[in-house]
């Protein structure tokens, strides 16, 4: 797996990713429909903050919006091919981050209704807050 930084002609891919790998997540849970996602996407997600996911030898398998945030990174999204779910490819992702966030807190928020939690719980996620939709979630590094 690598992790590459999303130039601009990423974005048609990093939107479908977002759509596909939320979408049934986010219209099961909240009847949220691909245009509502679309335009979440516009409006949360900047192309200078995103790492597109690559499997080798395979096309691009999914994408991380990162932001560096106070004492803290947040990820504003992790959306991965539905293809490549269930094979890693997040999980992987996700232990490279809190490799180079080293002793960075990271943050994220996610849908109650979005299996990836229990991932993230798996990775020592805790959560730190939330709202009716969502959970706030936060690792840290565990000292030595």
């Amino acid at each position: 797996m690598l992790l590459r930084r999303a130039i601009l002609e990423d974005q048609d891919f990093l939107e479908d990713v977002h759509i596909r790998a939320l979408g049934p997540t986010a219209l099961v849970g909240y009847g949220w429909t691909a245009e509502r996602l679309r335009k979440q996407f516009h409006r949360e997600i900047r192309i200078p903050n995103c790492w597109v996911i690559e499997v080798r030898g395979q096309p691009d398998a999914g994408y991380l919006s990162i932001e560096r945030r106070d004492n803290h990174w947040y990820i504003d999204a992790i959306a991965i091919v539905p293809n490549f779910q269930r094979r890693g490819v997040g999980e992987a992702a996700m232990r490279d981050l809190m490799l180079e966030a080293g002793r960075i807190p990271i943050r994220l928020s996610v849908l109650f209704t979005n299996r990836a939690r229990s991932l993230y719980r798996r990775l020592g996620f805790r959560v730190i807050g939330g709202d009716r939709q969502r959970e706030l979630m936060e690792w840290r590094a565990q000292p030595f």
